[in-house]
């Protein structure tokens, strides 16, 4: 019985796994609706099952329902006279009772400003949250399968954002177009390539695998380690073709990290020649197919982007700034999970002539949503991931280790990403994220 709920978790989230980025990268109404249902689905399964005992570690587990019990908290109704003598609450109250008097009567009134929007911000962390537990229920081979098809995934998008760069059809962009610049099926190049990078260590992870393997013979390891290299290149070249900075910056950092995360010394020595060759095949395509783009960066059109003075007045700084101001207005208890689009407002500068839907940074933004609880949801989650990586270190070198490793630079990647953008809050790297995660922390059985 337990063989068949596994492999119809795995069937499920691989249909998760290619479908969410597939609608705009999961921003669509249906498209989240679907992902939704699809994840309660998964919870079921893994519930009814009872697939995590024995696999999910207490800690992990009293951090993930008192996360929840957090964001629940605030949808309890209060008093109006409650409610309107919380920090930030006065000025909503003031015109609320302006606009009308009855109001405090009859509505329903709670610690999030916008109650709405704290549900529909719940119900959007359902597919994730049983993406991660399928990968902690699931054993190591079939968490194996899930990643393949994740690479598989990132793959397409990858083969798509280069036709949508070469070819420069319209159609190739699914009505979402960007002026060129390579989208996927995403409606955000950074996020897409917040995707890219977050994979790619996995398939450096599995070329490696084929590499040191004991158990193919010469040929099928030339196979793989190749496949899985051009898989590998094709995934990193995606971020120079949409000229993301902070893609570009990360991409450095990924080469180092996969390296020397993933080996030890004597395991470089066997993996050193194939993993730096990757790298100058990289960069040699980089300078013949990307001319282009290279010629624009020294002459007109990147050379204001990458000015000293434009990156010292870029946007960002305005946005953290201002919102720095209104997490210090709702502090500690914050505004409200998923009410960041609508309480900005009130703090945007009126040089700012567009809606900000996000800060471009997930951090503050949680913190602006959740206050203090937000900050320690940031703080433990980052103790989990240095906890595991310690525990990872010690562990018996395997094939699945080096996945999981791979994962964790993935994370890191993700992490770092999220100062400057808010990739985590698109459903689809959210999905992937906590897939992800689930693969770093899954152990075989707790003892």
């Amino acid at each position: 019985m337990r063989t068949f709920q596994e492999n119809l978790l795995v069937l499920i989230a691989s249909g998760l796994i290619i479908f969410a980025p597939l609608f705009r990268s999961g921003k669509t109404s249906l498209a989240l609706m679907t992902m939704e249902l699809i994840g309660i689905a998964l919870l079921l399964i893994i519930f009814w099952g009872n697939l995590a005992k024995d696999r999910l570690e207490k800690p992990i587990r009293w951090f993930l329902v008192g996360s929840l019990l957090c964001a629940l908290a605030y949808l309890i109704p209060l008093p109006h006279a409650v409610r309107e003598q919380l920090p930030g609450r006065t000025f909503y109250a003031e015109h609320l009772a302006w606009l009308n008097t009855s109001y405090s009567a009859w509505s329903y009134q709670a610690l999030s400003l916008i109650p709405i929007r704290t549900i529909a911000g719940l119900l959007a962390l359902l597919a994730p949250l049983a993406l991660f537990l399928t990968a902690i229920s699931l054993p190591a081979r079939k968490v194996t399968w899930l990643i393949l098809v994740l690479l598989l995934t990132a793959f397409s998008q990858a083969i798509l954002s280069m036709g949508q760069y070469f070819i420069q059809d319209q159609d190739l962009f699914f009505r979402v177009w960007s002026g060129g610049v390579p989208l996927g099926t995403y409606i955000n190049q950074n996020h897409l390539v917040a995707f890219m990078e977050m994979v790619e260590p996995l398939a450096i992870g599995l070329m490696m695998m084929a590499i040191l393997s004991q158990n193919l013979g010469i040929t099928l390891k030339i196979i793989l380690a190749t496949l899985f290299g051009l898989i590998s290149l094709a995934l990193t070249f995606t971020p120079l073709l949409t000229t993301s900075r902070m893609g570009a910056a990360l991409l450095i950092v990924s080469i180092l990290l996969s390296f020397w995360a993933m080996t030890t010394p004597e395991i470089r020595k066997k993996v050193a020649a194939p993993i730096f060759a990757l790298r100058f095949v990289l960069l040699i395509l980089a300078i013949v197919i990307q001319l282009n783009v290279l010629q624009q960066i020294v002459t007109i059109t990147y050379v204001d982007r990458l000015a000293p003075q434009a990156a010292l007045g870029d946007l960002r700084w305005v946005l953290y700034s201002t919102t720095f101001e209104a997490i210090q207005n709702f502090f500690p208890l914050g505004s409200g999970p998923g009410t960041t689009p609508q309480v900005y407002q009130l703090y945007q500068p009126t040089t700012i002539n567009a809606f900000v839907n996000h800060t471009h940074n997930d951090f503050i933004e949680l913190m602006l949503d959740m206050g203090i609880f937000g900050l320690l949801i940031i703080c433990l989650l980052m103790f989990f991931y240095i906890r595991r990586w310690r525990q990872l270190w010690q562990d018996k070198s395997s094939g699945f280790k080096l996945l999981q490793t791979g994962a964790g630079v993935g994370i890191l990647l993700a992490l770092l990403y999220s100062f400057t953008d808010f990739g985590l809050h698109t459903p689809a790297n959210a999905i992937f994220f906590a897939f992800l995660f689930g693969v770093f922390l899954h152990k075989e059985q707790l003892t």
